[in-house]
């Protein structure tokens, strides 16, 4: 595959100047969604789990606030919240979106570096009680040190009971779902809203390669 890519070099810019490999990106997209339970979604390659994760908070950002994307944010300050395990990439996210560092949590870790729970439901009605808005909840699935899966069926919960956006970080641990054995540490992402997944870290692909995985079509539109 690197040496097809290598030879044709072929810009994804548009359909008609890479109509084969636009072809294999959307069955790549469907192939990965339906692994992680995302049966009618749709998605995108991106050059980063960077990316993917600060697209996440975008989809999030515009189901709560659409006229954002026209006449900026306004109003009470828009809150997330992430792992104190997260990733960094959600830090620079919050900023390139106009949240503002403050407004980014993080959430109490349990001693094997996992989110616990009940500390992000204290600090979503805390946010709240401060007149602010929570919006988005970054779960990780593989955290950069310590490898840690979050509780995703219990934050998924949170989630649905509160109305916010759940976004997975599966940049390093997403490939877990080709385990018969490891699977199980991904149980709920198929109830997340978005997905993040590296195919260059455990899958070995030589570029920077992300999945973002959207669970409802019509989301990137």
């Amino acid at each position: 595959g690197d040496v097809v890519v290598s030879a044709t070099n072929t810009s994804m810019a548009t359909y008609e100047i890479a109509p084969v490999a636009t072809l294999i990106e959307r069955e790549l997209i469907e192939v990965m969604g339906r692994m992680v339970g995302f049966e009618s979604g749709e998605g995108l390659m991106v050059p980063g789990g960077s990316n993917a994760n600060m697209l996440g908070m975008l989809c999030a950002r515009h189901r709560i606030a659409p006229e954002a994307a026209e006449e900026g944010l306004s109003g009470p300050p828009l809150v997330a919240f992430v792992s104190a395990e997260a990733h960094y990439s959600f830090a620079k996210g919050a900023l390139l979106l106009g949240l503002g560092a403050r407004n980014l949590v993080a959430v109490e870790c349990d001693d094997r570096g996992r989110m616990r729970p009940a500390a992000l439901e204290r600090a979503i009605e805390l946010a709240r009680a401060e007149g602010k808005r929570p919006f988005f909840v970054g779960a990780t699935a593989g955290t950069t040190v310590l490898g840690a899966f979050d509780p995703l069926p219990e934050i998924a919960d949170i989630c649905r009971r509160t109305g916010l956006w759940l976004h997975v970080d599966g940049a390093w641990g997403g490939p877990a779902l080709f385990s018969r054995k490891h699977r199980h540490l991904l149980e709920g992402a198929e109830l997340a809203d978005t997905f993040a997944w590296d195919a260059h870290k455990l899958m070995g692909v030589p570029l920077l390669c992300t999945a973002l995985l959207v669970r409802e079509p019509g989301v990137l539109s």
